[in-house]
């Protein structure tokens, strides 16, 4: 027996010429400025002044483990 309804083709999506809107919701623009000001402070920092930062805001070695071992590895590696 024949199918009922006719067998849809598969269609590959067009992503040509489309238009992306952008998003302009406050909340969004708010966070991406907020980000692009935490990564100048940060880039302003040397690693030593990266550490103590870090010691001030979440306590002494506690948190940012991998960052803190990332961190000193680098700062190891600056004195040979």
């Amino acid at each position: 027996m024949a199918n009922k309804y006719k067998q849809e083709t598969k269609k590959e999506p067009v992503t040509e010429g489309r238009d992306v809107r952008q998003c302009t919701h406050p909340q969004r623009t708010r966070r991406q400025e907020s980000a692009k000001k935490c990564a100048k402070a940060r880039s302003e920092r040397t690693d030593r002044q990266q550490l103590a930062h870090l010691d001030t805001i979440l306590g002494k070695n506690k948190g940012a483990v991998k960052e803190r071992a990332r961190l000193a590895e680098r700062i190891k590696n600056a004195k040979k």
